[in-house]
């Protein structure tokens, strides 16, 4: 929700607010302080003040990971992105008692879109050998072999890298919601409030996907593969929210702090 229209900008953002627009979409005051408190001490939020004076904000450092990873969401099941028809490959070692690097490394691999086709060695139809290098990096991950390779150049089968069963399934279920919140958003039957909600909701949704699905070309899978229909619902809830919930927004920010109305954009195409 934060990341959605709050990730532009460094000014603070009071957490009665915060409070506020969570509660809007479901979320109780106890559980929007806690998940606040942690943030803080992940480094993802920084505080200000305490009690009903606080104040929040990103840090820069998670407002360049939130380029990078809204980005990543944006383009998700895209069939105008170009396939090269190249694999990338990444073979690695993490000692057992470094465990809790080798963890945060393959989570790192599976957010980029690589899935294991062997213990530790994983496959991407993408290129991400820039990633791989930036992510070994930062975790210290010497011990790493990353490289490219042709489609045509497997002999037996492709990496088998995606469920053919659980994101299909999942796919339908969420264009079928999608569908039931553009039908309302096209006969303008949802006020600016519903609006935000259904935008949120949509794209906490959405992106969970790219966790589970490595983003396969269009190319290798099926014809009725579901991604699709659902990718094109999600981008019309999100451009046919767009006004009502920003204006949802600067309601809220003009009641409990209107000199944060500044910070806010939220963006009209996906």
């Amino acid at each position: 929700m934060l990341g959605e229209f709050w990730r532009y900008t460094d000014l603070w953002l009071p957490a009665r607010v915060i409070v506020r627009l969570a509660e809007d979409v479901g979320l109780s005051r106890s559980a929007v302080t806690t998940a606040l408190s942690r943030l803080a001490a992940r480094g993802v939020l920084e505080n200000d003040g305490g009690g009903r004076a606080s104040r929040y904000r990103f840090t820069s450092a998670a407002r360049a990971r939130l380029v990078i990873g809204t980005a990543q969401v944006a383009q998700f099941g895209d069939p105008s992105v170009p396939w090269d028809r190249r694999w990338t490959a990444v073979a690695f070692s993490v000692p057992e008692k470094a465990r809790d690097v080798r963890e945060a490394f393959r989570a790192r691999l599976k957010w980029l879109g690589f899935a294991p086709v062997y213990d530790a060695l994983w496959f991407s139809p993408r290129d991400r050998m820039e990633q791989v290098q930036e992510i070994a990096e930062g975790y210290g991950v010497d011990d790493f072999m990353a490289f490219r390779v042709q489609d045509d150049a497997f002999e037996g089968r492709r990496p088998a890298i995606i469920d053919m069963d659980e994101p299909p399934r999942r796919y339908a279920e969420f264009a079928a919601t999608n569908e039931a919140r553009i039908k309302r958003l096209r006969a303008g039957d949802a006020d600016a409030r519903e609006a935000f909600r259904m935008r949120i909701e949509s794209l906490d949704e959405w992106r969970a996907f790219p966790w589970d699905d490595p983003g396969m070309p269009y190319e290798l899978l099926p014809d009725d593969w579901p991604l699709l229909r659902a990718r094109e619902t999600f981008v019309e809830v999100f451009e046919a929210s767009a006004s009502l919930a920003e204006r949802h927004v600067r309601e809220v920010l003009g009641e409990l702090a209107p000199e944060a109305q500044a910070g806010v954009v939220v963006p009209a195409v996906l």
